[in-house]
């Protein structure tokens, strides 16, 4: 806390309270500045040269997107040395904490998110990229689907089984290639990354954009286990978002990609469980039942690895 009062010292920036925010799966700590007539949001880096590198992604890439028209937090100052940011206050209410007859009324301003970031990619400031450019081949292999065999299967469920990843394998040579360079991605497009103000989306934690296929987005934001769609529900859903967008999204790319987004999100909800965030356990049971049911849509490795998860 004392660096954060430090920091609104130096920018001669005055609050009547600086309260604390969950950053729920994030390393960084975010903080609301209550002022008289409005409040902000102050973004302070995870420790080391990553934090400062994702500081400055965040701020470059988002910039980015507000200056080509998409819904992001107007940020009003930037300490590159210390990696704070300061932006726009988009209040508490995410998408995922709406109902399901108000998330529904929502999806064609998520659907147009989507499109918008197909039509501004040849712009996309690729010197600020995070991580990796694209979301090719290797990065499914290595970051969804072993990810996945060492963060879920053995580190969570405590399975050591040589046939697994085999199994995998042949899983990605079947969906790799639905891989394109056609849009931007943010690759964790789901309800907790979209705010809702004044019957408005907003997209936030976008440091991590890339060069990627829009069918990964889409199934993210369908087969997110924080709403929990039903698979009836989730094909009415992506047959309208082809409907609007004649050709972004093929039938066979949404289902293998979120195969492999099914993969990440598991991995992702072990991993931070065994770090203290325990709360993410609870959306477990959904994501693998999700991924039980997307399995058995691509034999035979699909079902077979299926049965091995059942069985455990």
């Amino acid at each position: 806390m004392s660096e954060v009062v430090d920091y609104l010292r130096r920018k001669g920036i005055s609050c009547d309270q600086i309260i604390p925010l969950t950053g729920d799966g994030s390393a960084r700590n975010f903080y609301r500045l209550l002022r008289k007539n409005d409040s902000l949001i102050l973004i302070c880096p995870q420790p080391g040269k990553f934090g400062l590198k994702e500081s400055r992604s965040y701020v470059k890439i988002g910039e980015f997107l507000r200056e080509n028209g998409l819904p992001v937090p107007a940020i009003y100052d930037y300490d590159e040395a210390r990696g704070f940011i300061l932006v726009e206050d988009l209040g508490d209410i995410r998408l995922e904490d709406l109902t399901k007859e108000k998330r529904f009324s929502l999806f064609p301003q998520v659907f147009e998110i989507l499109a918008q970031l197909r039509e501004i990619k040849p712009a996309f400031p690729r010197e600020y990229v995070l991580d990796t450019l694209f979301y090719d081949e290797t990065l499914m292999w290595e970051k969804e689907a072993l990810y996945f065999q060492d963060s879920f299967v053995k580190g969570y469920m405590g399975l050591d089984d040589e046939e697994i990843e085999p199994l995998l394998r042949g899983l990605w040579e079947k969906a790799k290639r639905y891989v394109n360079f056609f849009s931007l991605l943010h690759r964790d497009f789901q309800s907790r990354n979209l705010m809702v103000k004044n019957g408005t989306i907003w997209m936030i934690d976008f440091q991590g954009m890339r060069i990627g296929p829009t069918a990964y987005d889409l199934a993210s934001f369908l087969i997110d286990p924080y709403q929990g769609l039903t698979f009836e529900e989730i094909s009415i859903w992506l047959s309208k978002f082809q409907n609007g967008f004649p050709g972004l999204v093929t039938e066979k790319a949404f289902w293998a990609l979120a195969l492999f987004r099914n993969f990440q999100a598991l991995g992702a909800f072990a991993k931070l469980s065994r770090e203290g965030k325990t709360w993410f356990s609870r959306y477990i049971p959904i994501a693998l039942a999700s991924l039980r049911k997307l399995l058995n849509c691509f034999p035979p490795e699909g079902e077979e690895l299926a049965k091995k998860l059942v069985k455990n």
